[in-house]
């Protein structure tokens, strides 16, 4: 397992790396094979905080915008883990539907479409009330 951080300011760097490897602990603690690459950099004009990708098995990268205060970006860090999480453990599946033509996510048993509302995904309602839990971790328990 590695987790490795590029981008922003020293402290940011160092934050990011204590809670990628905190979180791979709490969530994955029997995985060994996967590996993070976290980049912080200006999100701003893609309107989002972060984004977790799979760009190979078990392999991801996670983006998170570097000036978010320090509060959101703990939480958004501790979110995209969470996704992390769903697909190492084949929760979530993203996918391309031959027979539709489109891309699909499969979370757990259902299969939604990529024009489900983001209030609707039941992946992200996990990653939200996940966050909170472990923010309030992160500082309880020292990580940073």
């Amino acid at each position: 397992m590695m987790v490795a951080v590029t981008g922003g300011k020293a402290w940011q760097r160092e934050m990011a790396d204590s809670i990628g490897c905190y979180m791979m602990k709490q969530l994955l603690p029997r995985i060994r094979t996967c590996d993070v690459q976290i980049r912080l950099k200006d999100l701003a004009s893609e309107g989002v905080d972060g984004y977790c990708h799979e760009v190979a098995n078990r392999v991801f990268v996670i983006e998170v915008d570097k000036n978010m205060k320090m509060m959101d970006f703990v939480k958004t860090l501790c979110h995209e883990f969470v996704h992390v999480k769903q697909y190492v453990k084949r929760e979530m599946v993203d996918y391309f539907d031959r027979k539709t033509i489109s891309r699909k996510i499969r979370w757990k048993k259902t299969v939604y479409g990529y024009g489900t509302s983001y209030s609707r995904m039941p992946w992200e309602k996990e990653a939200f009330r996940l966050q909170e839990i472990y923010t309030q971790k992160v500082f309880d328990e020292g990580i940073i």
